[in-house]
């Protein structure tokens, strides 16, 4: 076996090419929109819970939320969202989709369905269903192993 058939058999490596074409394939499509994936998977989260605060979707999306506040400062200057202070503890902004969010929900739609379609393509049914058996059963394996991370918190939705 070659060095190169090794690298590939490496399971963490094959993931994160995997994750960053796809990405990269992500921000093809959304650039006409002047949006990011890493924008877009603010969105998604505030699609499902709106209303959510700097920190929560800090620990949704796992970085940092210095880095959260830029990417919501750059989704404020599109119109796409807007940070109100939370009532309840002053210390604290929510984030709110605008009516612009909502009315691309179809584009952001076409967008992940043309690179799901694209990273699909040559895969029967089967095949697919095998695949998200197994990406779920890793979600869930590699969740359980971190479950005393407080970093780590995910919407019930994706938990499933």
């Amino acid at each position: 076996m070659s060095d190169q058939d090794k690298i590939e058999k490496r399971v963490g490596l094959i993931f994160q090419h995997v994750a960053r074409l796809r990405s990269r394939l992500y921000d093809q499509k959304l650039a006409p929109h002047g949006l990011t994936s890493a924008q877009v998977f603010a969105l998604n989260y505030l699609m499902r819970q709106d209303g959510l605060t700097q920190v929560e979707l800090a620990r949704y999306l796992g970085i940092g939320t210095v880095a959260v506040s830029g990417l919501i400062d750059r989704l404020e200057a599109a119109k796409w969202v807007v940070r109100k202070p939370d009532p309840r503890d002053r210390r604290s902004n929510r984030i709110w989709l605008l009516p612009a969010a909502e009315e691309k929900k179809q584009v952001l739609r076409e967008a992940a369905e043309n690179v799901n379609a694209a990273s699909m393509e040559g895969l029967s049914d089967a095949e697919i269903e095998t695949l998200l058996s197994t990406m779920h059963h890793i979600r869930k394996n590699l969740l359980e192993a971190m479950k005393d991370d407080p970093d780590i918190v995910l919407p019930r939705s994706v938990q499933e």
